[in-house]
């Protein structure tokens, strides 16, 4: 009975790999699948299957995993529940709380990654010295993978916006003159999607909030039309300031398609990247 149950445990270990290996692919859903076929009474599964519907935004559905995961073990007991725990919260918006998870993360497990989302909550919540500091020590704990990211006074910031724009077509730029461009730290509260907030996570780096081009009516009740992007985020994606331009212009191009009407798949099409 005891070597069945270690070539269960075996068998279980192989497709946790795959299904690992699959979200690590990009494919959620047959990380699921995969998941599925393990028994339900191993804890690992749960974490994955919680990974797996984050990264779908499915954040009932993460949360109900996790649940089931920290069913014989605390959360803040373990680095890769805490992770985990603290990833679903940030997404729902709950700064406080996954500032505090990845806190425990951080002493669970120190990692530049951990160190790297708690910069990112302490961003969020308006804490930019605390943020840099949680940057500096991901920098000294890995200085091969993590940089410090590059910084652009408002000067500078404009003058990389101005040539994004400057770079479009003609058409573009004209549709642009009717919609204000603004550069902000962080993502607002105020910018959430109740409904979603998978939608609109901290981490975002630009937005398009209004009606479209596409689907304005003329009718006095819509709300005006606005580009936001994220500098700090912006700046905490990337390794330089080459990097930083070019995600800054990307961004940029990506919420006008956005502005015009399009989808994701619509603005991808569109090639202005």
């Amino acid at each position: 009975m005891t070597e069945q149950r270690d070539n269960v445990d075996d068998d279980s270990e192989t497709e946790l790999d795959r299904a690992w290996d699959a979200l690590e692919a990009g494919d959620p859903e047959a990380a699921l699948q995969i998941a599925s076929t393990i028994a339900e009474d191993e804890p690992s599964r749960w974490v994955l299957e919680a990974s797996a519907r984050l990264e779908l935004d499915d954040l009932r559905g993460a949360r109900e995993a996790l649940t089931r995961a920290s069913r014989d073990r605390p959360a803040e007991e373990d680095a890769d529940l805490c992770w985990t725990a603290a990833e679903i919260s940030l997404r729902e918006w709950k700064l406080e709380d996954a500032a505090r998870l990845f806190a425990i993360t951080a002493r669970l497990d120190p990692t530049a990654p951990a160190l790297g989302r708690q910069a990112l909550c302490a961003d969020a919540l308006g804490d930019h010295a605390a943020a840099d500091a949680f940057l500096r020590e991901a920098e000294r704990l890995d200085p091969e993978g993590w940089k410090f990211p590059p910084r652009l006074d408002e000067d500078e910031m404009t003058e990389v916006l101005d040539e994004a724009i400057g770079m479009l077509d003609p058409d573009f730029q004209e549709a642009l003159e009717e919609t204000p461009i603004l550069i902000e730290p962080m993502p607002s509260v105020a910018l959430i999607d109740r409904e979603n907030p998978a939608e609109t996570p901290p981490d975002m780096l630009g937005l398009f909030v209004g009606v479209s081009q596409l689907d304005r009516g003329g009718e006095s009740g819509e709300l005006p039309a606005s580009i936001h992007l994220f500098q700090r985020n912006l700046e905490r994606s990337c390794a330089d300031r080459e990097d930083l331009v070019m995600e800054l212009r990307v961004t940029l191009y990506h919420e006008i398609g956005h502005m015009l009407g399009f989808d994701e798949e619509g603005v991808d099409r569109m090639g202005l990247a």
